[in-house]
């Protein structure tokens, strides 16, 4: 019994130092994160380690040989644990390291492919349809997971990995057919081999990186001519995947049991793998997926204005960046030279002994080889991925705010590294951003030793050969796995780069006239550092000031004039065109004032990041229809044509009614165009709003009447589900349309 009670226990130790401190968190914010941390943990522990032994049944243990002392064994022992939890928490770390982020630093540009294709298919050219764009961009990344991670709405979540399931038997198919076409195909993992095992990962990558990009256009909110094109190509492509691939799913999973009838439990281990990935996928979405709408939108802006010559890059700027590179290289070689190779020093010449008893195939290997081999595995993530990510993605996060160019950044930055590491590789020495291929597929191997003197039982780590290139053999599938091995850690250093680069930063949006027809909206970002006296005086900059309204008042008092004279100026946003004096003498002591005001956090400056126009609208009248027809609310804004609000109900009661029993449809209608008049509808869970406008629909004056719609049902919640047909409760409801409608 002492043997079972201490193997359950020091096996789930892992999960319990992970479950423990979620107890003291879980009703903070970071107790969010850290839910969807070691929810994935946990999936990875049972899935990636626990459960092999599916497979291993009917198979003996091996023994971890011990070799010194009962004392030195039981200490070996010890610290045989602790590394090997370590080495757990090592290689599920590679996931939101690594892999995640070459899934959304991709899939961005794999959306604008699409909406490229789509926009060619528009009327008109593409130049004009990208003038025609709109997105939401409406707070900085951060604060957006946090509000995504407070709502704690699972629904996305869950469509997405449901569909990843229902395409699971398709692709595992697949797969397992490109590996007999490539001559890979070994499903018996006792020759310590799995082509199909490591393939699996690169196979879910891309397919994780294809959906996320459909993803992406449905929650960037992608407009084009005020409709919500990324939401229906979602829709759409959802449906289009259940209703085809179910079928064919199924019909895949009846020929793969039966072409490997004998291997059934190890394809359940591939199966339950690639759920296991898609769940960790998934619970991490939310806290990268508004970086990747970020990078998204900057693809965007980037294209529309590449033959703009409005931005002017200074040579000294991109100095700034090759310093940068040049400090990452040296800091990262003098840690090599000085730390790290110290590190794998105490492996000494045993490294490949270690490496080679770590084999699957391998029978009864050391406890201290197996101790190492989990040493190993820590030390490579903290050396060869944690500290050269981040070196290199701090320093180019640093330099960007001299840059103030994303894509001239990397441009600048990223060569010189990877040169550098190329040169480091080909010398034997540590390279700064890895692209070599990887070699080995890792999991648990069911396994005992004696050093605590009595036979606990435990899951080593092994290893099997990826065997991405057979004898220096080219192959199908190695040649498809190649964009994911070799650019997965420069594109992770990129990505973690741009989130260190916006973590730090507020966003703001401000809407202005241009003329009577149309309107800009601006997308501004704060800046780190004080502008240059060049920025300060080029008009072509379009710098926002603002106050910083956490100063305290007391503070304000105690300045000069022309401070507090600015700062009431500053009681609300203000370009710096707009306050800039036009005296040329005076334009220098208001640059040290405002120099000043920054550096004592009385002021924010803004530098915009992305901008659009769009056409104004019109707005005739709102009205609330309850679902069986009768009046909730309504307001009209042009009060010489308001209507009937009991007339509107019965009309669009009579409407949609129509529409579902003559098309079957099961879609909501959202648009009616009928001349210069234009309505648009919206739906809560009990009512539905209709809001006419005269003009063509923009995404602005839809995503107000969604607002409007979602703080009317949240404002009423009580009453709505069933409603007695009292409107006193609705009267006071003009201020809710005032605060959403009324335009800057």
């Amino acid at each position: 019994m002492i043997e079972i009670f201490f193997s359950f226990f020091l096996n789930g130790l892992p999960l319990l130092i992970l479950i423990v401190p979620l107890f003291f968190i879980w009703k903070k914010n970071i107790g969010k994160y850290y839910f969807r941390i070691i929810a994935g943990a946990i999936s990875f522990y049972l899935i990636y380690w626990v459960l092999p032994i599916i497979f291993q049944v009917g198979q003996a243990p091996n023994k971890l040989v011990t070799e010194g002392s009962d004392s030195e064994n039981f200490a070996l022992g010890i610290r045989y644990i602790a590394a090997h939890i370590g080495s757990l928490f090592a290689l599920f770390a590679f996931y939101p390291l690594v892999t995640l982020p070459f899934i959304f630093l991709v899939a961005p540009f794999i959306s604008f492919i699409l909406l490229w294709n789509h926009l060619r298919s528009e009327e008109g050219t593409i130049k004009e349809n990208l003038r025609h764009l709109t997105y939401e961009f409406d707070e900085s990344p951060f604060d957006k997971i946090r509000k995504e991670l407070i709502r704690n709405d699972w629904k996305r979540e869950k469509e997405i990995l449901k569909l990843m399931i229902v395409l699971l038997p398709i692709s595992l198919y697949l797969l397992q057919t490109i590996l007999d076409i490539s001559g890979l195909q070994n499903i018996s993992l006792t020759t310590g081999e799995s082509a199909l095992g490591w393939f699996i990962e690169i196979l879910l990558v891309y397919l994780a990186t294809l959906i996320f990009s459909i993803e992406l256009l449905f929650s960037s909110k992608i407009a084009i001519k005020g409709r919500y094109w990324g939401e229906s190509i979602r829709e759409q492509t959802y449906r289009s995947l259940y209703s085809v691939g179910a079928p064919i799913s199924i019909l895949s999973l009846i020929l793969f049991m039966i072409q490997y009838t004998a291997s059934i439990f190890i394809i359940i281990y591939f199966f339950a793998y690639f759920i296991m990935v898609s769940i960790i996928f998934v619970l991490f979405l939310k806290i990268f997926e508004p970086i990747s709408i970020l990078i998204f939108v900057k693809i965007i802006e980037n294209w529309k204005k590449r033959k703009d010559k409005t931005q002017k890059i200074k040579a000294t700027n991109c100095y700034y960046m090759l310093v940068s590179s040049a400090v990452a290289i040296g800091l990262f070689f003098l840690l090599s030279m000085l730390v790290f190779n110290n590190l794998f020093a105490m492996f000494g010449e045993e490294q490949s002994v270690i490496i080679s008893s770590a084999k699957f195939s391998y029978k009864n290997p050391t406890l201290r080889n197996s101790f190492r081999f989990d040493l190993m595995n820590i030390f490579n993530l903290v050396v060869l991925i944690i500290i050269p990510i981040f070196i290199t993605a701090y320093l180019f996060a640093y330099s960007l705010k001299y840059l103030r160019s994303t894509v001239l950044g990397v441009a600048v930055f990223f060569p010189i590294v990877m040169i550098f590491s190329i040169i480091f590789y080909y010398i034997g020495a540590n390279p700064i951003i890895s692209f070599a291929p990887e070699e080995y597929w890792l999991t648990g191997q069911l396994s005992y030793t004696e050093a605590f003197g009595f036979n606990f039982y435990t899951f080593r780590t092994a290893a099997f050969d990826a065997n991405l290139f057979p004898e220096g053999e080219i192959t199908l599938l190695g040649v498809l796995a190649l964009p994911y091995v070799f650019t997965r850690y420069l594109l992770a250093t990129i990505f973690w780069g741009l989130i260190i680069f916006y973590f730090r930063k507020d966003f703001k949006v401000k809407t202005t006239s241009i003329d009577e027809k149309f309107m800009e909206k601006t997308f501004f970002a704060t800046i780190g550092d004080f502008l240059t006296y060049e920025e300060y005086i080029d008009e072509i900059n379009r710098f926002l000031i603002s106050k910083n309204i956490e100063i305290a008042e007391e503070s304000i008092d105690q300045e000069n004039e022309e401070v507090i004279s600015l700062l009431n100026t500053l009681e609300q946003d203000k370009l710096l065109q707009e306050i800039l004096p036009t005296v040329e003498s005076e334009k220098k002591q208001f640059y040290r004032t405002l120099k000043y005001l920054f550096k004592t956090s009385k002021i924010k400056i803004w530098e915009p990041e992305f901008s659009y126009t769009f056409e104004k609208v019109e707005k005739q009248g709102l009205y609330v229809i309850y679902n069986d027809g009768r009046d909730l609310f309504s307001y009209p804004f042009v009060k010489e044509i308001l209507q009937d609000p009991g007339l509107i109900a019965g009309m669009f009661s009579a409407l949609t009614s129509f529409i579902k029993e003559t098309t079957k449809s099961t879609q909501l209608l959202k648009t009616i165009d009928h001349g210069d008049i234009t309505i648009l509808l919206e739906y809560g869970l009990n009512f539905f709003g209709a809001l006419f406008i005269k003009g063509n629909q923009t995404s602005e004056i839809r995503e107000q009447l969604i607002q409007f719609i979602n703080k009317f049902e949240r404002k009423h919640k009580d009453i709505l589900p069933s409603w007695n047909g009292i409107l006193g409760p609705f009267r006071d409801d003009n201020s809710l349309v005032k605060e959403i409608f009324t335009e800057e």
